[in-house]
């Protein structure tokens, strides 16, 4: 399995190499230090994973994993970041990464997001009400308050998705549709069921009909 750790602080390239190194022996993991050698290494070999600081000399960050998620959509894009700012973690979700890691997070945190990233599933911090509040506000409340609060709980590339859902489209048609890869639309659409606390495809479709997500 190779790995690819960007960050431009050594201090912290080496703790996660450390990290990794415990978590996956066998890993061959890859540092870099901006954007332009993380680009140049997806480029020249395969990667299973890439950890990448927000925020590096040669990107903005977000250009960075536009970048990323766009050409290599199976690759797995996980964000490592001091930021706890939710504009940023639904940004990088909105732009298709599987994953968004803090720095202050313990060994066991950034293991299980890793794990979760790697079997194709998303990880996020807790930002929003939990999934179960979720799940029964529209049918306990379905005032404008709890609508916009459910919402704001999502990118607008999930609402988005969702709305697609609600037509009954299949992830491929989502896909052609959003002009985005059907892995990307599946990641989505997992961080979708997660934050909703919906078990199937069908209850989603039905919550997004409550929240009048469907085009009139």
């Amino acid at each position: 399995m190779k790995i690819i750790i960007a960050d431009d602080h050594a201090m912290t390239r080496a703790g996660v190499i450390a990290a990794l190194s415990e978590m996956y022996p066998e890993a061959d993991i890859i540092e870099c230090s901006d954007a332009a050698s993380v680009l140049a290494a997806a480029k020249q070999q395969h990667l299973d994973l890439a950890i990448v600081d927000l925020f590096m000399p040669g990107s903005d960050g977000f250009g960075l994993l536009k970048n990323l998620c766009k050409n290599y959509p199976e690759l797995p894009v996980a964000v490592l970041s001091a930021s706890d700012n939710p504009k940023h973690v639904h940004k990088a979700l909105d732009l298709g990464v599987s994953g968004f890691i803090h720095k202050s997070s313990s060994f066991d945190s950034m293991h299980k997001a890793i794990q979760q990233v790697l079997a194709g599933a998303t990880y996020t911090p807790n930002l929003a009400a939990p999934a179960d509040e979720l799940a029964t506000a529209m049918a306990d409340d379905d005032s404008p308050e709890k609508r916009d609060a459910i919402i704001a709980s999502l990118t607008k590339r999930q609402l988005d998705i969702l709305a697609c859902l609600a037509q009954g489209m299949s992830n491929k048609a989502i896909a052609a549709d959003l002009f985005i890869s059907e892995n990307t639309v599946k990641t989505h659409l997992k961080a979708i069921m997660a934050e909703l606390g919906c078990n199937n495809r069908t209850e989603a479709g039905v919550l997004a009909e409550k929240l009048s997500l469907l085009p009139s």
